[in-house]
């Protein structure tokens, strides 16, 4: 009988202690899972941690190239409001070829010429060079400037010849010519030339 009783009372201390060990396996199971999401979330903070620095890193890498490049502008503009570089350009032209000349008439190196010789509203001649030295010349060639030069004095000859009135002119083709250019402090500049051109040599 005791022997019974003593038996029962072990099984059943042995059942709750399976209960206790059970329970606490699962707790220990819920704290470890629990550790472990706390651990991912601390790593992805970690992550997003390490972009948002990387981020900021190239932000202020960006930040020191814009300003770098804004002080290179304003040294520039600078420069280009003190540029008081005289420059002087001259039109020549030669009737025996039909050709305008644009002469860089001083002693400075004009770059990124571009030049356009224009009649009433036409652009007749242009061209476009890199450096012109000084006192050198761009040659802008046209057949037109000839034959308006022919044409004009066809039209003198022709007022002369008739009523015996007399007109003391020659014949001409009156041209406008526009040139824009950078000077050697980076100054960007435009001129513009009017001239008369007449039969003739160069003059």
């Amino acid at each position: 009988m005791v022997t019974s009783v003593v038996g029962a009372i072990t099984g059943l201390v042995g059942g709750v202690a399976g209960c206790v060990a059970l329970f606490q396996t699962h707790a220990g199971n819920k704290l470890a899972k629990d550790a472990n999401d706390s651990a991912e979330e601390a790593n992805g903070i970690a992550a997003d941690s390490k972009g948002i620095a990387e981020h900021a890193n190239d932000l202020a890498g960006k930040a020191n190239e814009i300003a770098a490049d804004a002080n290179a502008i304003s040294q520039r503009a600078l420069a280009v409001t003190a540029d008081q570089t005289v420059y002087k350009w001259r039109v020549e032209y030669d009737g025996e070829t039909s050709t305008v000349f644009l002469v860089n008439d001083c002693g400075n190196i004009a770059r990124d010429v571009h030049v356009f010789v224009r009649f009433e509203d036409q652009t007749i001649a242009q061209a476009r060079v890199d450096k012109t030295m000084p006192f050198c010349k761009i040659a802008l060639e046209s057949e037109f400037f000839s034959k308006q030069i022919i044409k004009d004095q066809s039209e003198i000859d022709a007022i002369n010849s008739g009523n015996g009135f007399f007109f003391a002119d020659i014949g001409t083709c009156r041209v406008t010519v526009h040139v824009t250019y950078t000077t050697e402090l980076g100054s960007r500049r435009n001129t513009e030339i009017e001239q008369c051109l007449t039969d003739g040599q160069r003059h």
